[in-house]
């Protein structure tokens, strides 16, 4: 007999990466085991439609529920004994302060965690702030990383551009760290293409420091894959992170990509990026100038990216979703 698994996610919005990652790791399921479905939210993740999920979200029959991410708060009304949460970062946390943020906690963190009995992290990095945050048994936690979707691939790569090479910049929110990158690429003859909403203080400081800039948001799986494409260069020095599809993203399409020396993203990298800290604009304009000027080194970084690439394909990843789903199934049907 099949094992039914439902994904649930959160209401349909531009940003579906974490629907796309579950979705392509769906695929990899074996199908002589595992029926796949999924299930959106009806309403949005504010305080209204927080509480409309919470009360009229109607669960389909399923073997095992699965909570994808920035919706735990379903956690508290799906069966706690086959119901698996993932939690992709808690960033929510370094964003928030006060009242509101004490709400979120208990919300999206405490009340799931606390009732589930199991759940997964998509790095050690997240599994530890879980754990810092809750002072819940660690040995509930599973890491299991995010896979790289089928479509990032690539067989060769453009002619590096070292004269004015073209730096791609994925996401715009503050810990992506902008204003950083800004003020180390100041000075170096490069074009840069952000995707994600600027704010008014960031087109500022790119006039002042007189970038030569473009901006873009809201592209499909194509348009993001030919961005990569044409990119000399993938920058990604955040300050923090669940995760960092965007790294594997770049290895997968031979792009060089300089990235910050903190945990996830370091982990995630493996030996397939420029590591800096993300802190200091000197020593983010030092690594973007050794993967311009040394070519040695650039090709090593792709190299290293083309093997670190391989433990997060789609497949590897499903199968540790599988022991997760067979082990849960077995434990429902005993109690």
């Amino acid at each position: 007999m099949k094992t039914k698994i439902l994904f649930v996610e959160r209401k349909i919005s531009s940003a579906v990466s974490i629907e796309k990652v579950f979705r392509q790791m769906a695929k990899s399921l074996s199908k002589e085991n595992f029926i796949s479905s999924f299930r959106q939210l009806k309403y949005s993740n504010g305080a209204l439609g927080t509480i409309k999920n919470l009360l009229l979200f109607k669960k389909p029959p399923a073997d095992i529920y699965h909570i994808t991410g920035h919706i735990h708060y379903m956690a508290l009304v799906l069966p706690k004994i086959n119901t698996i949460l993932t939690i992709h970062d808690v960033g929510i946390l370094h964003l928030r302060s006060g009242l509101k943020r004490f709400i979120l906690k208990k919300l999206l963190l405490d009340l799931p965690v606390g009732r589930l009995k199991y759940i997964t992290a998509v790095s050690e990095a997240t599994k530890k702030e879980i754990v810092f945050y809750t002072n819940c048994d660690e040995r509930k936690i599973r890491v299991i990383e995010n896979p790289l979707q089928e479509h990032f691939k690539a067989t060769e790569k453009k002619f590096f551009d070292a004269r004015e090479p073209l730096i791609l910049q994925i996401g715009t929110t503050a810990n992506k760290n902008l204003a950083n990158l800004i003020k180390a690429i100041a000075g170096i003859k490069c074009r840069l293409k952000i995707i994600g909403e600027l704010d008014v203080e960031t087109v500022n400081l790119l006039k002042e420091s007189r970038i030569n800039y473009k901006n873009t948001m809201n592209l499909n799986d194509t348009e993001i894959r030919k961005e990569y494409e044409e990119a000399d260069m993938v920058t990604f020095c955040s300050t923090f992170e669940g995760f960092g599809l965007p790294i594997i993203e770049a290895q997968a399409m031979l792009t060089p990509v300089i990235t910050s020396d903190l945990s996830p993203m370091n982990e995630v990298a493996g030996e397939g990026a420029a590591l800096v800290n993300p802190h200091d604009s000197n020593e983010i304009k030092a690594g973007i100038l050794r993967i311009i000027n040394d070519e040695l080194y650039r090709n090593n970084l792709v190299n290293h990216g083309i093997q670190n690439i391989k433990k997060y394909r789609p497949e590897n990843v499903a199968f540790k979703y599988e022991s997760l789903y067979s082990e849960l199934f077995k434990i429902a049907h005993i109690t």
